[in-house]
């Protein structure tokens, strides 16, 4: 079975329906792609502690933002109840449980074919918004072995209920790693420690309790001067979170603005870490039967393990038949919104700064929408730009 379409969208997150949206009010009919069942799938089955580090205002998405109704910090469900209303209000052509296998060059009438797993479709223009979040990477030492506990990803984690009385281990400090934390402290765990290779910047949600984080990392981003907002940024959080030396974390190995990486949010795990109910433990350095080796020598029991350790895009496999797209780890090689090195595939969604992943994917798919709808109309499409 075969199909053509002008536009293809590959995912049906944020990025994706921000970027049909937006194609769409510039008379652009573009057909999505989701492996999902549902819009917002892969938000309401994320774990339940789960809330947006960033303010109602500026997570919205292109030409609908989050209505008022809302609160200023969205739970997970919220958030994907908002993605469903949203992709109705205009509405979106989204095909479901429809998983893309590959995408590749295609004839000079049609650049581009999209294999998905019950069809292809030929397209003029594919944009790939499946971002970060595709394929649970697992370190080799979790792999198979002799430890008798449970041992499972953050994309299977749903609530420290289950672990209610188990001596647990988290492995990785980013967001996840340590709301995972402080959600199994909450929930009863006996014991809970956190493996750290390198220490995270940590910031609060808001700074001193009234100015959101987001608020700072919009109006010094565009200054262009990295290593001094950094400096500065080292400054403002040493007053407002403290030496957190005492409790087992160095100083933070990277800055924010430098590295273009967003800081870890706290939201409970400066509390629940300076109450003494979560340690600090080093980098992993194996699994054995009822415990774990640090990478310092020192061993310790546990009863779960969980991982973590971050995702893979998937790209290198989607993409494995266009070259000079994406890099040997799997990301873009082009910003999000940009022409890519293939003529007619970009891609959305991958850019994650200090001003917030949705507020990025807002502003480049309504940048992108422009550049696309322009190129159909000069290459004789329909559109209007």
């Amino acid at each position: 079975m075969s199909a053509a379409e002008r536009v293809v969208v590959v995912g049906a997150g944020p990025a994706g329906l921000s970027t049909a949206a937006a194609l769409s009010r510039r008379g652009v009919d573009a057909l999505v792609l989701d492996r999902d069942d549902r819009i917002g799938g892969s938000w309401a089955r994320r774990y339940e502690r789960l809330h947006l580090h960033t303010i109602r205002r500026f997570s919205g998405l292109a030409h609908h933002g989050i209505p008022s109704a809302y609160p200023r910090y969205l739970s997970k469900d919220e958030y994907a109840e908002y993605l469903f209303t949203y992709a109705q209000r205009f509405p979106l052509r989204v095909s479901l449980e429809e998983t893309v296998m590959a995408v590749r060059p295609g004839a000079p009438e049609s650049p581009w074919q999209v294999e998905t797993a019950r069809r292809t479709i030929s397209a003029d223009v594919v944009i790939v918004a499946t971002g970060h979040y595709v394929e649970p990477r697992v370190p080799d030492w979790a792999r198979g072995g002799e430890f008798r506990g449970q041992v499972l990803h953050s994309a299977e984690y749903r609530t420290g209920g289950e672990f209610a009385g188990s001596r647990a281990l988290v492995v990785g400090l980013g967001n996840s790693g340590a709301e995972i934390a402080t959600d199994l402290v909450e929930q009863g765990a006996s014991s809970v420690s956190v493996a750290v290779r390198t220490p995270p910047p940590i910031v609060t949600r808001e700074l001193f309790g009234v100015l959101p984080v987001q608020f700072f990392g919009i109006a010094l981003m565009p200054l262009r001067i990295p290593r001094v907002v950094d400096r500065v940024g080292a400054t403002l959080r040493k007053r407002a979170v403290g030496d957190l030396r005492p409790y087992g974390l160095g100083p933070a190995a990277w800055g924010p603005f430098t590295a273009r990486r967003p800081a870890v949010i706290d939201v409970g795990f400066l509390e629940v870490l300076k109450a003494g109910s979560v340690t600090v433990r080093p980098a992993v350095e194996r699994l054995a039967a009822n415990g774990v080796e640090f990478a310092d020598g020192s061993s310790e029991e546990f009863d779960v393990v969980v991982l973590a350790t971050g995702f893979g895009t998937g790209l290198d496999r989607v993409l494995r038949d266009v070259p000079g797209v994406v890099s040997e780890d799997g990301q873009p090689l082009a910003r999000s919104g940009r022409p890519t090195a293939a003529p007619g595939l970009y891609f959305i969604g991958f850019d994650e700064t200090v001003r917030g992943h949705l507020f990025e994917a807002r502003r480049e798919s309504k940048r992108l929408a422009r550049a696309v709808a322009r190129s159909l109309t000069t290459s004789g499409g329909t559109s209007s730009a």
